[in-house]
């Protein structure tokens, strides 16, 4: 069986060399591998071919059995990796605290802490909002999210 720790050897350098990153590789019981990449101007299926073609092009299918797929992180996944919070700085998400509340709000940065900015309503009024700074640690995310808005 090919490990996380192989594929990820043979897949970064690739994954650089086109502007992007590695998000998640998963690899089951039964050989089935997917690779998670994104970049900032985003992924394309062309991105995805290569790099696949790139993978494969290091591994024997004689010796090892495996079903690769390459694909985007997805817009409607959790963030895994840091250069996720980065690539959407100034978009609303959703943030899942490991307390069990949640947070909603625009990135304005990330560096081992998420700094958002949200809006509440003031207290004692139905209809004003007010504006702040929220800063949240590393350690207190659970997950986050991209909210995805069809306005």
């Amino acid at each position: 069986m090919i490990s996380k720790e192989e594929i990820k050897k043979a897949a970064e350098f690739k994954i650089k060399q086109m502007g992007g990153y590695l998000v998640d590789i998963k690899v089951n019981t039964t050989n089935v591998i997917t690779v998670y990449i994104d970049r900032v101007e985003g992924v394309l299926v062309e991105h995805c071919l290569e790099i696949s073609k790139y993978i494969e092009e290091r591994f024997d299918r004689e010796i090892e059995d495996y079903e690769l797929t390459v694909c985007s992180a997805g817009l409607d996944n959790a963030f895994r990796v840091n250069e996720q919070y980065q690539k959407h700085i100034g978009k609303e998400v959703g943030v899942l605290l490991t307390n069990g509340r949640r947070k909603k709000g625009i990135i304005l940065s990330y560096n081992d802490e998420l700094l958002l900015e949200v809006e509440r309503k003031k207290k004692g009024s139905r209809k004003e909002y007010i504006t702040e700074k929220v800063l949240i640690s590393k350690d207190e995310i659970k997950e986050t999210k991209l909210k995805i808005n069809f306005k």
